[in-house]
C-alpha cells in the first residue's frame, strides 16, 4: 500500500507554541488574581484543574501529531477527547491508526461531526451530501465517501473567501494552512496533509494507496483508493479544515482591530491598578455563605438563574445553550461547543431536576447539589461552578458568567453512591 512521506518532518511544532495557549498559560486565568480571589482549598482545587486541563490538552495532541502525524491525519475540535486518549494510548502508530478508524465507524459519530459543520453557512447546502457520504463510509463504500468529502472540502474553502478571490483548497499552498493558532494546523497536521493533498499524480498507480491524493483520485489516476485508511482521513481533513477556517476568520476579524496607542495602554494600566485595589477591598468583606434558594439575594440569583439556564438547556436538549455554560479554555467556537455539548449529554436525558443545595465558598466559587431525574431513576450530581469572563476568573461585581467546571463527569456521577455529596459549610 503507498503512503506518502511526511513532508514537514523537520518542522516539528507543539501545541504549546499555539497563541491562545500560551495566553491561557501566562493569564492564568491570572495566577497573581487566583491567589487574591480563590481563597480556600475547594477554589484552589478549581484553579488546578483549570491548569491541568490546559496540560492534558496539549499533551493528548502531541501524543496524536507524534503517533500519527507521519501518516498525515489531522485532529480537529470535532474528535473526542476521552476517544482520543485510548488512540495515543496505542504503543504503535498502526494500532493507534486503526482505533482511531474503528472510532469513526461506531454509531453516530460521523453524524455528530457533520452536525457541528452547519456553524458555517457555507457549509449548509452541503451537509445533505455528507450525510449520503456518511452512509456510504459506514455501508463499506468508501470510494464514494472519499469522492465526496474530497469535493466538499474544496468548494467550501473555494466559497469561504470569496471576498478576497476563489481559490479551493486544492489552489493552496501548505504553508497557508499553518493557521498559527490551530490544533488542526500546527505543521504536522494539515501543511503536511496538503502536500498529499495536492500533489500531482501523472502516472497512474494501481496499487492500493492510503493517502488522500486528490489529484490522482480527481484525475483518475489512482485506481485503488476505496478502503478505509483513505476515508478515514478524508473525514479527519475534512473536519480540520473547518477548524483552519474558524482560526483564519479569528486571524482576519483581529487584524481589523485598532492598535491601542501608549495613552490607552496607560490608561488601562491605571484603571487595572484602580480594579485591583477595589478588588482587594470588596474580597476582604466577602463571605462564604450558604445561598438562599427561595429568595436568592443580590448576585446570588444570578448564579441560581445560570443553574437553572444550565439545567434546563440539559432538559430541553438545547445544545448550542448548554454549551454556552462550558468554560473555553481552548478558545473553541459556539458550534464546536455546541457539538460538544450534544456529543456529552445526549446519551443522558433528564426529565426533571432539583437544586437542593448552593454553597458560596469564595466569590468566583460555588458548589451545587442537585438531584437529577430520568425515565429509569434520579440521582444526586455535586456539580462545581466558577464565574468566569473569558477564561480568567470573575468576582460577583466584575463582569463575567457561571460556568460549570467538570461538565464532562460531574453530571452523570451520583455523588451520593460516590461519597462526593456531603454538606459543604459556609462556615
Amino acid at each position: 500500500m503507498t503512503r506518502e512521506n511526511h513532508e514537514n518532518s523537520g518542522k516539528r511544532e507543539s501545541v504549546n507554541d499555539l497563541p491562545s495557549i500560551k495566553e491561557l498559560k501566562r493569564s492564568a486565568s491570572g495566577l497573581e488574581w487566583l491567589g487574591r480571589l480563590l481563597r480556600n482549598d475547594e477554589a484552589r482545587k478549581s484553579a488546578r484543574e483549570v491548569r491541568e486541563e490546559l496540560d492534558s490538552l496539549v499533551s493528548l495532541v502531541d501524543g496524536f501529531y507524534r503517533l500519527l502525524g507521519d501518516r498525515n491525519w489531522a485532529f480537529s475540535d470535532a474528535l473526542n477527547l476521552e476517544r482520543m486518549r485510548a488512540v495515543v494510548s496505542k504503543p504503535t502508530p498502526g494500532e493507534a491508526e486503526r482505533e482511531l478508524i474503528e472510532y469513526l465507524k461506531e454509531e453516530e459519530v460521523l453524524h455528530r461531526m457533520i452536525t457541528r459543520l452547519n456553524r458555517f453557512p457555507d457549509m449548509r447546502p452541503r451537509i445533505p451530501l455528507l450525510e449520503k457520504a456518511e452512509q456510504d463510509y459506514l455501508r463499506g463504500r468508501y470510494y464514494s465517501s472519499v469522492l465526496v468529502t474530497v469535493t466538499v472540502m474544496d468548494g467550501f474553502v473555494n466559497d469561504a473567501f470569496r471576498s478576497e478571490g476563489r481559490k479551493g483548497l486544492h489552489a493552496r499552498e501548505s504553508e497557508e494552512l499553518n493557521a498559527g493558532d490551530c490544533v488542526a494546523t500546527v505543521w504536522d497536521g494539515l501543511p503536511s496533509i496538503q502536500k498529499a493533498f495536492t500533489k500531482s499524480i501523472h502516472a497512474r498507480i494501481d496499487e492500493p494507496v492510503c493517502e488522500v491524493y486528490r489529484h490522482g483520485i480527481m484525475h483518475g489516476m489512482v485506481t485503488d483508493y476505496d478502503n478505509d485508511v483513505v476515508a478515514s482521513k478524508a473525514w479527519c481533513m475534512l473536519f480540520a479544515v473547518g477548524d483552519w477556517v474558524d482560526a483564519e476568520v479569528r486571524k482576519r476579524e483581529a487584524e481589523d482591530e485598532d492598535p491601542r496607542n501608549i495613552v490607552q495602554v496607560l490608561k488601562g494600566l491605571s484603571d487595572m491598578q484602580k480594579r485591583n485595589a477595589e478588588n482587594d477591598r470588596r474580597l476582604e468583606n466577602w463571605e462564604k455563605h450558604r445561598v438562599d434558594l427561595e429568595h436568592p439575594a443580590g448576585p446570588d440569583e444570578e448564579l441560581v438563574r445560570d443553574c437553572a439556564g444550565f439545567l434546563e438547556a440539559w432538559k430541553a436538549k438545547n445544545y448550542g445553550v448548554l454549551g454556552s455554560f462550558f468554560p473555553n479554555f481552548a478558545n473553541k467556537t459556539p458550534g464546536a461547543q455546541a457539538g460538544e455539548a450534544r456529543e456529552l449529554y445526549s446519551p443522558h436525558p433528564i426529565e426533571g431536576y432539583k437544586i437542593e443545595e448552593i454553597i458560596r465558598p469564595a466569590a468566583a466559587v460555588a458548589s451545587a447539589k442537585i438531584r437529577l431525574r430520568t425515565s429509569n431513576g434520579s440521582w444526586t450530581a455535586a456539580i462545581r461552578l466558577s464565574r468566569l469572563e473569558g477564561t480568567a476568573p470573575a468576582a460577583d461585581w466584575e463582569p463575567g458568567a457561571w460556568k460549570v467546571m467538570g461538565y464532562g463527569v460531574d453530571p452523570f456521577v451520583d455523588a451520593e453512591k460516590n461519597g462526593l455529596a456531603g454538606d459543604v459549610s459556609p462556615a
